[in-house]
């Protein structure tokens, strides 16, 4: 391990919980280096947790710890995990669909449920703040090597895991329908579960125009030929362009525009895009 914990929660900081978090991990080895990825995840909003874990895991070095709290069942049935990425990386969380994006980008390779013994002591009489008496608790004794992996109680089928449905497009040589998986946060742009590699599939051409429709279940809301381009200032201000976003993925977006809120749109199932080759 290296001693790094990086901390996402839907907590928000008007609080004291993010630090009982963090000083539960500061108990357990004051050289921790902590680090917070987000605690402004929508409440209770397990997908954009996982989401979030996407965009950042892949980026830090192995042995890097991450905690995520978004955790509507918290006190449930639902399983507290350790889930160890095939990059090196380990996640403690619940077991509630929040690692459906890494392992689809990044993949799982083993989980571990945590132990009962493994929890803060003195906090037993406690159902509803496993962030800081189980969660916290666990990733600091992972990062600071104080316990090991294997330590944290017994392994678990990756197969098992709660995942997410819709998380692959629809993909043929001439069409992809995929899903409008998120936003970018402050400028609007469409981000879709269409990968670099889903979109090689249709062999397309830097420039070259394609059928984009948007829809909101079977509502077709957007319908446009859209250039496919490297970079927003390929085309001109206002104009839409489709490109491959910091993901990987495949976005829509405006030129210094705010795509979504000019046509309106939201994100996640119904709502999909579909891009289709225009014959020759």
């Amino acid at each position: 391990m290296n001693g790094m914990l990086v901390m996402q929660s839907d907590f928000g900081l008007s609080d004291g919980a993010v630090a009982a978090m963090c000083g539960v991990a500061m108990s357990v080895d004051e050289n921790l280096k902590i680090f917070h990825l987000t605690h402004d995840i929508p409440p209770f909003d397990t997908f954009e947790a996982s989401y979030r874990l996407m965009q950042a895991v892949p980026y830090w070095p192995a042995g890097t710890v991450f905690v995520t709290v978004v955790d509507p069942g918290v006190g449930s049935t639902r399983k507290s995990i350790v889930a160890k990425t095939r990059l090196g990386q380990y996640i403690v969380t619940p077991d509630n669909g929040s690692l459906s994006h890494i392992s689809r980008a990044v993949g799982i390779e083993s989980v571990r449920v945590i132990s009962e013994k493994n929890r803060r002591q003195n906090s037993e009489a406690s159902y509803t703040f496993h962030g800081r008496d189980i969660f916290s608790y666990t990733a600091a004794r992972l990062a600071s090597g104080k316990i090991r992996y294997e330590e944290i109680g017994e392994e678990t089928d990756v197969k098992d895991l709660v995942l997410f449905a819709g998380l692959h497009p629809e993909v043929s040589e001439t069409r992809i329908r995929g899903v409008i998986e998120t936003l970018d946060v402050r400028f609007g742009s469409l981000w879709t579960n269409i990968s670099r590699q889903d979109f090689a599939a249709m062999d397309v051409s830097d420039g070259e125009n394609l059928d984009v429709s948007v829809y909101h279940d079977r509502t077709r809301l957007y319908h446009s030929f859209v250039p496919f381009k490297h970079t927003f200032a390929d085309v001109e201000i206002g104009e839409p362009l489709l490109y491959i976003n910091s993901m990987e993925y495949i976005g829509l977006a405006l030129n210094q525009g705010n795509f979504a809120r000019a046509y309106n749109i939201g994100t996640r199932e119904p709502w999909y895009i579909v891009l289709e080759k225009i014959s020759q």
